[in-house]
């Protein structure tokens, strides 16, 4: 097998708080850093990104840059015009040849929130940057850096297919379930949860069958765990221990609304 039928991603919120470019570039570099320091062969060669210039830069080149490429990442109101006052956006990714091997790293202070992603546009993800080990590590350093309420490793297809117009003419966009065995699986932000971070006040109380592991972390959180295995929805049994994850964490975070991806 080549690629997944899944793209997988690691996703976590930030705290609303105004963010400068030097503050934010900081940690930026610091998470680049540690991803690296995780696994260079699945992590290497950064491009850190420009946005409205659309270019990008080698992280060695854009280190000592950084605050001033994030400078330019400022939100913008529908005239373009900065507004500073929403936050700034750093963006980077790996720049391996092969699409399916590729990483992306978004940092969100306009929406607040983290993104790390697997594979590339309308390209899913090779099995070999996609295991337990790695994500279980990736979601804990960056919760390290990132300390938030939650953070969730999550698996995505995506449910709309193109059909033959009614009239006709053309095509239309149908939403389909992305689980088709499990259609009311729970719409959420979390999509379908592979294994998760609690902290300690949402973690407070929770009660989990046995099939579903259990970490303590040194904070008093908890980390939440389908399978120790990479995650594919398509088994009946990684789907069902996956429900169970969704519908813990949004009866937790009070979170349903399926957002953006």
């Amino acid at each position: 097998m080549n690629a997944l039928a899944f793209n997988y991603s690691i996703r976590l919120p930030l705290a609303a708080r105004p963010a400068s470019p030097d503050w934010l570039g900081s940690k930026f570099l610091a998470t680049l850093d540690a991803l690296t320091e995780l696994d260079a062969n699945i992590f290497p060669d950064w491009e850190v990104g420009d946005l409205p210039a659309m270019k990008g830069y080698p992280l060695a080149v854009a280190r000592s840059r950084i605050a001033e490429i994030i400078g330019h990442n400022v939100q913008r109101d529908e005239y373009g015009l900065p507004q500073p006052e929403d936050g700034y956006s750093a963006a980077a990714h790996t720049t391996i040849a092969a699409r399916s091997h590729r990483m992306r790293l978004w940092i969100g202070m306009g929406d607040n929130t983290l993104w790390l992603k697997t594979g590339d546009w309308k390209v899913f993800p090779d099995p070999a940057i996609v295991t337990f080990p790695l994500f279980k590590a990736a979601l804990l350093v960056i919760h390290s850096i990132w300390p938030s309420p939650w953070a969730c490793a999550q698996a995505f297809r995506s449910n709309t297919v193109e059909v033959p117009s009614p009239t006709g003419r053309g095509y239309s966009l149908e939403r389909g379930p992305m689980i088709p065995a499990d259609p009311t699986f729970p719409r959420s932000i979390f999509h379908i949860p592979w294994m998760a971070y609690l902290s300690a006040p949402l973690a407070s109380g929770v009660e989990l069958p046995p099939e579903i592991q259990t970490e303590s972390m040194s904070d008093g959180g908890v980390l939440i765990i389908a399978t120790a295995e990479r995650l594919d929805p398509d088994l009946p049994e990684h789907a069902r221990r996956a429900r169970i994850l969704a519908e813990t964490l949004i009866a937790r975070t009070a979170t349903s609304k399926a957002g953006k991806r």
